[in-house]
């Protein structure tokens, strides 16, 4: 009896790769620029996120954009106290 060919496992060149974790935190990164956001950064993250997957459609990340804004408001009102 013949053995079944097995299938080649070689990655598909036209199948796309898989898109990149959401960031949690900001130890995932290390670019300054969203390190000095500190408990803002994985917000900015996940807008920076949203914006790729969206095609940089802004109207579809609002959410994001209002999460950063409220979190950069909460940051500056703690830097006055």
């Amino acid at each position: 009896m013949a053995q079944p060919i097995e299938p080649n496992h070689q990655s598909d060149p036209l199948q796309s790769p898989p898109p990149p974790p959401l960031h949690q935190s900001d130890a995932d990164d290390d670019d300054p620029n969203v390190k000095q956001l500190r408990e803002c950064s994985s917000v900015y993250l996940s807008l920076q996120d949203c914006l790729v997957e969206s095609n940089r459609n802004w109207k579809a990340c609002q959410k994001e954009v209002q999460a950063l804004k409220a979190c950069s408001e909460r940051r500056k009102t703690d830097q006055e106290k």
